[in-house]
């Protein structure tokens, strides 16, 4: 469905729960910038929804209508650290993906680290709950990892 450019990642890609499209980041090497993409399997188009901050995971709602990501620093098994090195990011990002809009939703601080071997389980996973009210995430912002919900405001986006 598609080949990567010289220097381009591809990452977190995931079905829209609904089956519509395909979803995935893409960035280059030594660029900051990341991308969402949204490829459609029926037609076969493949293209650029928006710019969003860099990301560690994101995660649509059922129809793909609304993307949620957790900011991220510099991930730790990165053998590449200059040439994909981020800046500490401690928000959760809500994206609106007709509008192609963004907003910050609620600051997740996790620390990223590697607890017990396992450099999974501090991650925030974000992702909405079946009515799109509020999104679920991890965070050790207390020591340990624990889940969380923040609401999302009505007006969000204005």
């Amino acid at each position: 469905m598609k080949t990567h450019a010289e220097g381009e990642s591809c990452t977190h890609e995931f079905w829209v729960p609904d089956g519509s499209a395909l979803m995935y980041v893409s960035y280059m090497k030594g660029r900051q910038q990341r991308h969402i993409c949204r490829f459609d399997p029926q037609s076969g188009s493949d293209e650029v929804l928006m710019e969003m901050p860099a990301c560690s995971h994101l995660m649509s709602n059922h129809d793909g209508s609304l993307l949620v990501g957790d900011g991220s620093g510099t991930p730790v098994d990165v053998q590449d650290a200059q040439g994909y090195s981020i800046q500490n990011d401690p928000w959760l990002y809500v994206f609106d993906a007709k509008r192609r809009r963004q907003a910050r939703l609620a600051a997740h601080n996790s620390s990223w680290r590697v607890l017990d071997g396992d450099r999974q389980v501090t991650h925030p996973h974000p992702s909405f709950t079946p009515d799109d009210r509020q999104v679920l995430f991890t965070s050790d912002v207390e020591g340990k990892p624990a889940l969380y919900l923040a609401e999302l405001p009505e007006q969000l986006f204005d």
